[in-house]
């Protein structure tokens, strides 16, 4: 497994914890709802939690779908120790061990792994309006630029996450102390939602995504698998 998640040697997985918690606003949402069947709410914001070899990633994959239900535009954000790049394998290791200890400087984009299907352990996706997804968008937009500083257990991918669920209005688990695939299974829980399949890219989708031709072609060819497990 890819990223700064890949080397964990003896390091103790006691984080993906936070006490910070974040208000919420209540925004018009479809939740688990299908693209296709509402041309009105033709976005996503899903949570994913990916696995890797110690505790896992928590992070936000949003954009536009089409008619058909398939992506157009997106992007990603979730916090993450810096050097986690996506093209990058090991490269925060340090900073993420002293991260444990003390708060380190973070990156807020897609981080190894994130772009592939295969690695995504649970997800809750929700549908939303233009308007909705206009206010989340400039709400992801200014936590990336804010870029706080990571810590394992007061500032991390699942506090980040949570707070974004909480600007949706959705109901959110009020204790964080839990691993990103829990968190991710819990946020559907509460809100009614049940196992979904992954979105597919349309076919012109690489060359209009943030994340990038590439990016998007790993994604699209992880699919089959996705969709065989019915999530």
């Amino acid at each position: 497994m890819r990223s700064f998640s890949t080397w964990r040697g003896g390091v103790l997985a006691i984080s993906i914890a936070s006490t910070w918690f974040c208000t919420s606003s209540a925004l018009a949402i479809e939740q688990g709802a299908k693209p296709a069947q509402s041309v009105a709410k033709p976005y996503f914001v899903e949570f994913r939690a990916r696995a890797a070899a110690s505790y896992g990633h928590m992070y936000v994959f949003y954009g536009q779908v089409n008619g058909r239900g398939e992506i157009i535009k997106s992007d990603i954000a979730g916090l993450h120790p810096a050097g986690d790049a996506n093209n990058c394998d090991n490269c925060s290791v340090v900073t993420w061990t002293l991260g444990h200890l003390i708060p380190v400087p973070s990156e807020t984009g897609a981080s190894d792994g994130d772009l592939e299907e295969k690695y995504v352990a649970a997800r809750y996706r929700v549908m939303v309006d233009a308007a909705t997804y206009k206010k989340v968008a400039a709400h992801i937009a200014k936590m990336k630029t804010d870029t706080p500083m990571w810590h394992a257990l007061w500032r991390n991918c699942v506090s980040f996450g949570n707070d974004i669920a909480s600007y949706l209005g959705l109901k959110t688990p009020t204790f964080l102390w839990m691993e990103p695939k829990d968190y991710v299974e819990s946020l559907r829980d509460l809100n009614g939602g049940k196992p979904q399949r992954a979105l597919r890219f349309a076919t012109s989708a690489p060359a209009e995504t943030p994340a990038g031709a590439a990016a998007a072609a790993r994604l699209t060819h992880a699919q089959a698998g996705a969709d065989a497990s019915g999530r």
